[in-house]
C-alpha cells in the first residue's frame, strides 16, 4: 500500500533487517506474483464456494510465530457463479465469529476487488483482498496473531505486495466507466473531470481515495487500531508511493493527516484520534468535511 506529505510509508514496511528476508516469488500458472517473508509452503486442496461446492485450489503459505500469511487461489472456472455472491460468501466465511471493520473496494492495475480488514473472535486481525479473476478466485490474507508481537506492519505489507500479472482485467471498458460516476457529487452525477482526457481515472481514483478515507475515520471513531493502519496504507497507495499534490502542505488537514500517519505508524490509536478530532474541530462552518490530498471533499 502506498499518502500524504512529510509521512514515509513506514506503515508498509519492516526494520531494514527484517526486510532482507522478504522475497517476491512469481507463479505465472497463475498470472500472480507476490512477496513472502520466506519461501512459501504450496498445498492443493479444494475450497467451498458459494453454493457450498468445492473446487480444486492451491494454497501458497508461510507462517511465523506471530503471523500467516497466504494466498488461496481457488478454480472458479465451471462455478456458474456471479462474482458478487462468490465474494460476499467469502467474506461471510471469513468473519464468522469475527467482525469486519473495513471493508472497501479494491484494485490491482486493471482487476478489481474488495479489502478487507477483520477482528477474529480469537483476537487474531486480519488483513485481506480478495478477487474473481479470470476463472479464479484469489484470496490474499494476513493474519496477525493475539500471541505474539503486532505483526500488522507486515500483513500490510504482505496484502500489498499482490500483482497480477498478463495485463487482464476483470471489467469491460463499460462497466469501468460505468463505476466512475456519482462518487463526487451529492446528486449523484457524473463529475466533470471524467469526461476529459484521463478524467475518469482521476475521478475513479478519488473515489477510492474518499472511500479509503471514510474506513480511516470509522475505524478510529471505533477504536480499531489495525483498521486504521489499513485504511490509511490505501491512502498511501493511492499516491502511488509518493508524496501527493497538495496546494498547501502546510494546511490543517495535510498537517492532521501527517499527525494521523505519525500516530499509527506507533501504534498510538488515542494520538491518532486526537489528531483526527483536531481537525473535525477545526473546519470552517457547519458540516464541512475535510478535504482530501488533491482539495475534493470526501
Amino acid at each position: 500500500m502506498r499518502l500524504f506529505m512529510f509521512i514515509p510509508a513506514l506503515l508498509v514496511f519492516a526494520s531494514p533487517a527484517a526486510a532482507q528476508s522478504w522475497q517476491e516469488y512469481s507463479y505465472p500458472d497463475y498470472s500472480f506474483r507476490v512477496t513472502f517473508p520466506a519461501a512459501p509452503q504450496i498445498e492443493a486442496t479444494t475450497y467451498r464456494i458459494a453454493d457450498d461446492r468445492a473446487v480444486e485450489a492451491h494454497v501458497y503459505s508461510v507462517r511465523r510465530d506471530n503471523a500467516e500469511f497466504s494466498v488461496t487461489v481457488a478454480e472458479l472456472s465451471d462455478a456458474g457463479l456471479p462474482e458478487v455472491a462468490i465474494i460476499d460468501h467469502t467474506i461471510k466465511m471469513l468473519s464468522e465469529g469475527g467482525q469486519v471493520k473495513v471493508n472497501i473496494p479494491h484494485r490491482i492495475n486493471r482487476v478489481f476487488g474488495r479489502q478487507l480488514s477483520i477482528l477474529e473472535g480469537d483476537g487474531s486481525r486480519a488483513a485481506v483482498a480478495l478477487f474473481d479473476y479470470n476463472g479464479r478466485l484469489y484470496q490474499i490474507e494476513a493474519k496477525s496473531l493475539p500471541n505474539g508481537s503486532d505483526a500488522t506492519a507486515d500483513g500490510i505489507r504482505f496484502v500489498q505486495s499482490l500483482i497480477f500479472t498478463g495485463g487482464g482485467s476483470n471489467r469491460t471498458a463499460e462497466e469501468i466507466r460505468a463505476t466512475q460516476p456519482a462518487c463526487n457529487q451529492p446528486d449523484g452525477s457524473e463529475a466533470a473531470s471524467g469526461t476529459a482526457p484521463g478524467g475518469g481515472q482521476r475521478l475513479e481514483i478519488r473515489c477510492r481515495r474518499q472511500q479509503s478515507l471514510a474506513a480511516l475515520v470509522s475505524s478510529l471513531g471505533s477504536g480499531d487500531l489495525a483498521g486504521a493502519q489499513q485504511a490509511y496504507a490505501a491512502l498511501n497507495q493511492l499516491q502511488g508511493g509518493g508524496p501527493p499534490q497538495l496546494a498547501n502542505p502546510n494546511a490543517p488537514f495535510a498537517q492532521a493527516m501527517s499527525q494521523v500517519g505519525q500516530a499509527l505508524q506507533s501504534g498510538d490509536l488515542t494520538g491518532a484520534q486526537q489528531a483526527l478530532a483536531s481537525l473535525q474541530r477545526g473546519r470552517r462552518g457547519p458540516r464541512q468535511p475535510p478535504r482530501d490530498a488533491e482539495g475534493a471533499q470526501p
